[in-house]
């Protein structure tokens, strides 16, 4: 997987079918990486300076409520312009655990809002799955699948394979490692794949 910086650095060459839009509070650690400003900046505004919004002006979308969080109104937002798009999330930790948690566990119900969704982090990424799916992998590289709602799953292609299995907790998909260049994945609800960095 690309590392965030480098589609970011994407995004500022101008290269097709880059744009970059942030949740809130993230425009500040972009402008610490460039002076570029983004496409978009969408929330509640509760972490942007008064001097970055005016700077801003015309690419704010400001929603004040508080029954969801700024991932949620972004991508709400995104699928309400463009429609379903491929949307690869950057920084989505938010620098703690907790947030990452609660984002990890929002990823599957944006499941009708996307096209294709992938969380990059620092030792790997995420991918929403929907549907059955063949994915490329690289034999050894480690995988972990999660499912939010405990409905039968099949992994192939992997040393601890999966028959129409079904989880009885969010844990017991982890920590597997894949064994051939394709895995195969049946599911009938969105779920998450973690494929780790090689």
């Amino acid at each position: 997987a690309p590392t965030p910086l480098a589609l970011i650095d994407h995004w500022i060459l101008g290269k097709e079918g880059y744009s970059l839009t942030c949740c809130d509070g993230a425009v500040n650690k972009l402008r610490r990486y460039t002076d570029h400003l983004p496409d978009a900046v969408i929330g509640d505004l509760d972490s942007v300076s008064p001097a970055l919004k005016d700077l801003l002006a015309g690419r704010i979308q400001h929603f004040s409520d508080q029954e969801t969080n700024d991932l949620t109104k972004t991508l709400t937002y995104l699928h309400s312009r463009y429609g379903k798009q491929a949307i690869t999330l950057l920084g989505a930790s938010g620098g703690r655990e907790d947030h990452l948690l609660g984002n990890l566990a929002l990823l599957p119900t944006y499941a009708p809002l996307v096209e294709d969704l992938v969380m990059l982090t620092d030792e790997g990424y995420f991918l929403l799955i929907t549907e059955p799916s063949t994915i490329d992998v690289l034999v050894g590289q480690q995988i972990s699948i999660f499912n939010f709602q405990q409905t039968p799953i099949s992994l192939g292609g992997v040393r601890w394979p999966l028959v129409e299995a079904t989880l009885p907790a969010l844990w017991c998909g982890s920590l597997n490692c894949v064994i051939e260049n394709q895995i195969t994945v049946h599911t009938t609800s969105p779920i998450l794949i973690y494929l780790a960095n090689v």
